[in-house]
């Protein structure tokens, strides 16, 4: 049955403690926004779920985040479908928690491309029950013998946001083109959102990487904005055309500066290589993963005490170029990234 949307949304304004409490529960199928794990993962809402003890979480993602990181970290994801083991290139690649996790059977891992991971949001968002989407024919992707899903029995339709069906794959009839997939859409119960910048009635907007942000906040049937500021909805009135996320899809917002660290938000602060490195040698051990969860989860009395604990030098120096958008401080490698003079288009050109 399609999903019929009645009358526009009215956003709440919460506190991040009150926001996971009220929209996060066990068993929640959710998703998260951002690009890997470098760009507007909304990781001060993943922090809070992990303080507040949510399990059997069903994640639908476009690949690894600092957010599936966490919650893999203390094994509260049971399902996990994604096209991507990882979550930071720059941090260890792999999540070594997923993969301990995966391999002792307490998580189910269902694959799916990046493309076709995609292509599902867009149906969901556009009230599609399914896409058709002809890559990757030819790989096990579409190999019905690495159905995890269909494996564990979830595919009975006693679940109705898990399809009863992973693939269909049909001859395409109009036009004589070969065999073409059919993806079922994706339709999760949460998408947590983080941006730089919302109105207090929840129309938001970034800049840079979007990936399918804005298709999560459709697909989904709830939507939690959490960013660096609030501002007067009027304000976002004025540029409208640089607004992604419209008003009356979002369910709340919640004021959180540095919210998305230690992965970056563009033209605000850059992401801590440093530390997400810090965070893949923990995973590398039992003892020392304890550690770094019971130091920087659960000993801060709040997500401002775990930014006071970065220290304010460090966090000076991710702040972003208000040109580039990225920082002009941090080490990358040897030494600090240039100061932009000129565009490189215009460098280029000799004008």
């Amino acid at each position: 049955m399609p999903r019929i949307r009645g009358s526009a949304k009215k956003a709440e304004i919460l506190t991040l403690e009150e926001a996971v409490k009220k929209y996060m529960h066990d068993g929640i199928i959710c998703a998260f926004s951002g690009f890997t794990g470098f760009n507007r993962n909304p990781f001060a809402f993943a922090w809070e779920t992990a303080r507040q003890g949510i399990k059997d979480i069903h994640v639908m993602d476009r690949h690894g985040s600092q957010c599936t990181w966490l919650l893999n970290a203390i094994g509260a994801i049971k399902i996990f479908e994604t096209n991507w083991m990882g979550w930071g290139e720059m941090a260890g690649k792999l999540d070594i928690n997923l993969e301990k996790n995966y391999k002792a059977g307490k998580v189910i891992l269902e694959d799916y491309s990046h493309g076709a991971t995609a292509m599902r949001f867009l149906a969901g968002a556009i009230g599609a029950p399914f896409i058709p989407y002809a890559a990757p024919l030819g790989s096990d992707l579409y190999n019905e013998e690495y159905d995890a899903l269909g494996k564990a029995g979830l595919r009975d339709g006693k679940n109705p946001k898990i399809a009863k069906k992973k693939f269909i794959k049909m001859e395409e009839p109009f036009w004589g083109d070969g065999t073409v997939v059919l993806l079922p859409a994706a339709k999760p119960d949460l998408a947590i959102i983080h941006v730089p910048i919302v109105g207090d009635k929840g129309t938001a907007r970034w800049k840079g990487v979007g990936t399918i942000d804005k298709e999560l906040c459709f697909a989904c049937d709830k939507v939690v904005i959490t960013a660096e500021e609030v501002v007067p909805e009027a304000e976002m009135r004025k540029d409208p055309d640089a607004n992604q996320i419209p008003f009356f899809t979002v369910d709340a917002i919640v004021e959180c500066p540095w919210g998305a660290y230690p992965s970056s938000v563009p033209y605000y602060y850059d992401y801590d290589a440093p530390f997400m490195r810090g965070m893949d040698a923990a995973s590398r051990n039992a003892d020392t993963m304890k550690k770094w969860l019971d130091e920087w989860v659960y000993a801060p009395k709040s997500w401002e005490d775990f930014i006071i604990k970065i220290g304010a030098k460090n966090l000076l120096d991710l702040r972003a170029d208000s040109t580039t958008g990225y920082s002009t401080r941090m080490m990358r490698g040897k030494k600090p990234a240039p100061r932009m003079k000129m565009p490189l288009s215009v460098a280029k050109s000799g004008f």
